[in-house]
Parts: C-alpha cells; structure tokens; sequence
C-alpha cells in the first residue's frame, strides 16, 4: 500500500494556485491546513492592507493602493470594480502558470464580488482548470448584499468550469441551535476547507484507486453548467454507514440551485487503513445508486494511516447548460432528478418504501407510471437558492417587508435549525 504521504512524478508537475478573493476569502484560505502539500501556492487578493498583514499564506496581494488608500472598499461594489479594473494587468499574472486554479471568496461585499468576476475571466483564457467556491450572505445580512451576491454569483457561473455556492443560510443547518455569529461564519470555512483538501487528496496522494488530473478535468468540461458538491464523514465502529448517511443528509445535495441531472461525477474516499477494497465496492455501488450520470462515475480511494475507523466521501458532479429543447427532435428533454432517482417502477416502489412512514401505502397501480411521469413525480419544489426560490414569479418584484425579504422561507430568514433527517 502507498504511504499516504507519497506522491508519485505526475501529481509533482500539476501547478495548483488557490486564490481567496476580498476578506472573506483571504481569511478562508488563511485557514486551510495543507501541510501535506509542498507544491500548491496560496494567494490572498484584498484591498485592505490591514487585514492582509495578519494573514499566513505564500503571497499577499494589495490591488487599489491609490484608489482607498489600503483602507478596503467599504463594501462599496463601485469601488470594487473600479480597482478590479485598475489592477487588471496585476491580476493577469496572478493566474499564469497554473494547471488548476481555486478560487475562494464570500460573495456580497466590495472587493471579492468586484476582483472574483474579473479574475474568473481572466483565468478562462488561460489553459488552466478553473474552480470556484463561493460563500452566500446569512439572510440577517441584508437584501443589499443578497442582491449584489446573486449578481456576482450569475456572472461567476459564466466564466469558470465549476463553480460551488454555499449558502449561509443552508450551511448553518449543520451547526447548532445556540450557534454564535462567529461559529456560523467558520461553518462555511470548514465546508470549503473540506472540499478543497479532498481535491488536493485526490490529486497530489497515491492510493488503492488512483485518479489523475485528467480524470478531474473530464468532469468538468468547459465554462459554465451547475456543479453538485456533497461530503459526508464518520468516524467509530460503524463509520461506512454512517458515512454514506451523513452525505445523502448534505444540506447542499438539496438546494434548489442543484442540477437536474449530471454529466459525469467523481466520488474521492479519504480512509483509514482498515477500508477495505470490498467495503470500497460497496461505498462505490451504494452511491452510483443514489447519483446517477449520463456518461460516467469516476471514482479516486486513498488511505490515511495516521486515522483508525474514519472515512470521508466527497462527490462533485457537473452539469452543462441545460438546453430546452433537442437539436434533432425539437422535443424538451426531461430532466432526471440526481438525488434519491428512481430509474423505473421497481426503483420507485423500493423509494415508496422506505418513505413507509411518512403516509399511507401505496396501490400498485399507482407505481406503473411512464418513466417521464416518475421523473415528473420526484421534482421538488425547493426555496433554499434565491435565484431558483421564485418559480413562476420570478419577473414580478421581491416581496420585502421592514427589510426582510418575504420570498424567502421564515426558517431561514430567521436562521432556525431544521433537521433535515426525519
């Protein structure tokens, strides 16, 4: 078995940089633990000089020096492009030379949602594999910022090959009742440390199943197109399973903003000496189930002797743009829900099945419907992104009341914990 810490001559010659744009994603790469990995560069971009200082990372970057003078944008998103736009040749070098770029900034503000825009841009004429996450504002942060979020999050979309959002609002399901302002922040950071630490594991390890960049960069083939990220750990006597629960329960396999229906997926396994290769086969089997994809599932296993009885799974998907109707029949396709589908009558009956206890049983005639009925049947109607929570009414104007806006659910306008395993 490779050691977990060996890295074999192709993954030494990928050029990682992971660039965290504006305060908040200077601060989340500040917080990223990538001891393992010599051969990644961090880059923190800010306006604000101050904050900058405090941080720990390869390089800093200062844009607009004589534009605010050090002292940052003000959350002013004016400010921000005209610094963007000022400093474009600095921002050019700072995507050059690399194979994959990551991308880390907390929407909403001046200088991240400004410079991420640009910054996108300029990377996709390189040959470089662009990723981004991308933090959402807590609704109690106001529509203003919410506003400019959405904005920035529609122009991002266009120029970079996956792009994550993380909802505040949704993350924070996964904390506590009584969580702080503070802790709320730092759940978002952990969820892109994560991520981020998964992709580095699957690409700079050796493992039992080996993946390369090649296999990452099929996945995500060209701009634009709605990316899935999920994870789910455990650790103790029944870590498989319980694992596989805590990925299906992700708060973000159930946002609106999900795609319908995938491309091609990676599931990379980060486990502990005792994963064996038949319990991979069963984690593998379990989740090509659960994630189906029109092309292929690519899987990556890699072992960390240092845990005992630990597992961790992350999925990534990515779906093209969605085109309404076909090229040869002019008839719409029907999408595919990606998450719990049932492919057929007999799936669909297993799913009615273990939903036993929320209803009254079903007849079987009512598990004969066509295919394009089933898939009809398994959409849901979800609020939890705001540019898919509108629905019909998505021309007319918001709903905001005393600040708040209505169209969002109470729960999460409110920053109410629902569990969402029932």
């Amino acid at each position: 078995m490779s050691n977990f810490s060996q890295k074999s001559e192709q993954s030494n010659s990928i050029r990682i940089k992971i660039i965290g744009l504006g305060g908040a994603g200077s601060n989340m790469i500040n917080r990223l633990k990538l001891d393992d990995f010599d051969t990644i560069s961090t880059i923190a971009v800010n306006t604000d000089a101050q904050a900058l200082a405090n941080l720990q990372c390869d390089e800093k970057v200062l844009l607009g020096s004589s534009i605010t003078r050090g002292l940052g944008t003000g959350g002013e998103l004016e400010i921000g492009k005209t610094v963007a736009e000022a400093e474009r040749g600095k921002m050019a070098s700072l995507v050059s030379d690399a194979d994959l770029i990551i991308l880390v900034v907390g929407l909403g503000g001046g200088t991240g949602s400004a410079v991420t825009a640009l910054i996108a841009e300029l990377a996709a004429n390189t040959d470089a594999l662009v990723l981004a996450f991308a933090t959402l504002p807590f609704s109690f942060e106001g529509s203003r910022r919410k506003h400019i979020a959405a904005e920035c999050l529609g122009t991002l979309r266009k120029w970079v090959h996956g792009l994550i959002p993380l909802p505040n609002d949704v993350l924070l399901q996964e904390g506590e009742e009584d969580t702080s302002v503070l802790n709320a922040f730092a759940v978002a950071d952990s969820w892109v440390e994560r991520g981020i630490h998964s992709l580095c594991t699957l690409l700079l390890q050796n493992g039992l199943i080996n993946q390369d960049f090649g296999s990452l960069r099929s996945v995500f083939q060209g701009q634009g197109g709605k990316t899935l990220f999920g994870i789910g750990s455990a650790e103790g006597e029944n870590y498989v399973e319980e694992a596989l629960e805590n990925l299906f329960l992700c708060p973000l396999l159930h946002m609106g903003d999900r795609p319908t229906r995938l491309d091609r997926i990676l599931v990379n396994l980060i486990g502990s000496p005792d994963l064996s290769l038949s319990k991979i086969n069963e984690i593998m089997s379990f989740a090509s189930k659960r994630f189906s994809a029109r092309e292929d599932i690519i899987f990556g296993a890699v072992i960390d002797p240092t845990k005992s009885q630990s597992l961790e799974i992350c999925v990534l998907g990515k779906a093209e743009m969605e085109h309404p109707a076909s090229e040869t029949t002019g008839e719409i396709e029907t999408a595919q829900p990606i998450f719990g589908a049932a492919k057929d009558s007999e799936d669909l009956a297993a799913s009615l099945a273990d939903r036993a206890s929320f209803g009254k049983p079903v007849h079987q005639s009512k598990l004969k419907a066509s295919e394009k009925e089933t898939r009809d049947a398994q959409d849901e109607f979800v609020f939890n992104q705001l540019e898919e929570q509108r629905g019909y009414f998505e021309k007319t104007d918001r709903n905001e009341y005393q600040g708040e806006d209505l169209d969002v659910p109470t729960y999460l306008r409110r920053g109410i914990k629902i569990k969402l395993k029932v």
